[in-house]
């Protein structure tokens, strides 16, 4: 695994605070900056004011608030946000109608399929 460039940042959304804790360190050891947010109404509130987009989106569907599907809908329509790339990790199987993400991850992910995907994306 390469060093990656230290303003190339992923935003991990997770309501489970362990879960994105356990992200958070894989993706600060490889040199990834994050960003962290417990739901989808926080995830967009944060896209909207952090200076620069993160290059990767590693979404979980279920949370309270405002859930990953619902997120992703608000991401679509926002033409600013909606290029983002959108990897969702989840517990659950992948819905058929899911639409707008990059990849599907079930949770316990792989390392080394989720580096291969951020490799991809930052």
């Amino acid at each position: 695994m390469t060093k990656k460039i230290e303003d190339e940042a992923v935003l991990v959304v997770d309501d489970d605070p362990d879960t994105r804790e356990a992200l958070s360190e894989l993706l600060d050891a490889s040199g990834l900056r994050v960003l962290q947010a417990e739901n989808g109404k926080i995830a967009l509130e944060v896209l909207k004011r952090t200076p620069q987009f993160p290059c990767l989106v590693l979404l979980d569907l279920s949370m309270p608030v405002l859930d990953g599907r619902g997120f992703l809908k608000r991401l679509a329509k926002d033409p600013l946000l909606r290029d983002i790339p959108v990897v969702v990790i989840s517990a659950s199987n992948q819905p058929a109608e899911l639409e707008g993400i990059e990849e599907f991850l079930r949770k316990p992910v792989r390392v080394e399929r989720l580096m291969e995907i951020i490799d991809q994306y930052c």
